[in-house]
């Protein structure tokens, strides 16, 4: 394997001299590269590392990936997707994700590449780009689509992308029913890649078969190749749980045994087609917003649902900056208040902070305000409304991986609750060393105040039980 790869990246640093030197002078006299490596280089002037060249040139019919964050993961799809196009004439590629967000995220690296072509290939080879279809002169398509039967019911493909394919909610009908078929007639390629999140999934069958060709990519192979500093994963480590570290740097799969809220249940929650609102939009409905103050240690998060029928669906969530000011998290609730219309209550953690929360939040004009005193029975309750909501496919949750640390990962800080049997007869629940579980509760109390109705009225406090 290592004499293999070394071979492979000496003719990497042979095609990378060449295309340095060609002269893309005149379209008549334009050549692409069969050759995928060549191609990369020529066109984009990418230099691929060992693990990239590696799925890059894979001709393998079914491929799964497990590579790191930061690893370049997203990049080696998009290209390899405008490769085959361009060399496969009449072919059609389809980026299939867990949500229409996700997918897009992967034609805006393919976008980014194509209108950063050369203008003489661009006028060669590239028919019409919008943002979830490419076209190209020779009949080739690369569409992008969420994770959705009924929208993907109807294409033919030659190749399939699932990115991020363990978040797929109802995997086993996606795959089984509608991807594989697809690709029966055209005899196609399938790509599945993701992060590890799910032991019970087609993805970690993929992974375990022997059908599949298989790469694996840590950071520890980022950092080696360059692409990516020693220090940064240190501080990472520093203040990532361990579990979320393993799955998201490691790249390996971890058993969540003592999970409050199992992987396999979060990921039938997600939603294909929905997508959170801006602080500035004006959206109209019933919502009821959760608010879990923090300060020192821990942060504050608002997080809104809105409720249509029984269906309760997660439509913003926030988290703000540690020491922030209570002031500014009340001022953020009015504010939402104010732009959305049917803010019906807000429940709000009072551990900690005591009444007066509640009391300015009244005064500062926030309808329906209801504090919650957190006990041992009061979390058991919220949390067990919570999961037995989401058990029975009333909670939809959209996909939302976080580009930055600092962002929520909303699948992941539903999943860092864990639970214990107390010798009371009661649960107990904590999170890792490292974690934070301010969404976890700000959902939970969403959910606590969408289920009690009628309100104990307005500017109430539900005392411990």
């Amino acid at each position: 394997m290592r004499s293999d790869g070394k071979k492979l990246q000496k003719t990497i640093e042979q095609l990378y001299e060449k295309s340095e030197a060609e002269d893309t002078g005149a379209d008549s006299q334009l050549q692409i590269p069969s050759d995928i490596i060549a191609f990369v280089l020529l066109l984009f002037n990418f230099k691929p590392t060992e693990y990239q060249a590696k799925l890059l040139t894979d001709k393998s019919k079914r491929i799964v990936v497990r590579w790191s964050r930061q690893a370049g993961k997203t990049t080696c799809i998009a290209l390899r997707a405008i490769w085959f196009a361009i060399t496969y004439p009449k072919t059609l590629t389809l980026i299939v994700a867990p949500t229409l967000r996700q997918s897009m995220i992967v034609s805006d690296h393919i976008l980014d590449f194509l209108t950063g072509m050369p203008a003489n290939y661009r006028r060669l080879l590239i028919d019409k780009l919008q943002r979830t279809t490419m076209r190209f002169k020779n009949g080739s398509r690369i569409v992008a689509l969420p994770n959705n039967p009924q929208m993907l019911r109807g294409y033919t493909a030659h190749q399939i992308i699932a990115d991020e394919a363990n978040f797929f909610k109802d995997d086993q009908l996606v795959f089984y029913s509608v991807l594989y078929p697809m690709l029966s007639t055209t005899d196609g390629t399938l790509i599945a890649s993701s992060t590890p999140w799910n032991l019970d999934s087609v993805f970690f069958s993929m992974w375990e078969s022997k059908e599949f060709s298989k790469h694996i990519a840590t950071y520890e192979d980022s950092v080696k190749a360059g692409l990516q500093k020693q220090s940064f994963f240190d501080g990472q480590r520093e203040i990532l749980p361990l579990e979320r570290f393993q799955m998201e740097y490691m790249a390996e799969f971890v058993e969540d045994i003592s999970a409050w809220l199992p992987r396999d249940l979060i990921v039938q929650c997600i939603d294909s087609l929905l997508q959170l609102f801006d602080f500035q939009d004006q959206p109209k409905g019933e919502f009821y917003v959760g608010v879990d103050f923090g300060k020192e240690q821990d942060f504050s998060v608002v997080l809104a649902l809105e409720k249509t029928g029984q269906i309760f669906r997660v439509v913003h969530v926030h988290r703000f900056p540690l020491k922030t000011e209570y002031a500014s998290v009340i001022g953020y609730v009015k504010s939402l208040q104010d732009r959305w219309h049917e803010v019906r209550a807000v429940y709000a953690d009072i551990t900690g902070v005591g009444n007066y929360i509640v009391e300015d939040m009244i005064r500062s004009g926030i309808q329906s305000v209801v504090g919650v005193g957190f006990t041992v029975q009061s979390k058991e309750e919220m949390a067990t409304i919570l999961r037995e909501k989401m058990r029975s496919g009333e909670v939809k949750i959209p996909y939302v991986p976080s580009k930055k640390i600092e962002d929520v990962d909303l699948t992941a800080e539903l999943n860092i609750e864990k639970y214990k049997l107390m010798k009371t007869g009661h649960i107990g629940f904590s999170h890792p060393e490292n974690g934070h579980d301010d969404v976890f509760w700000s959902m939970a109390l969403a959910v606590y105040a969408s289920v009690q109705a009628p309100l104990p009225g307005k500017g109430a406090v539900m005392l411990p039980h």
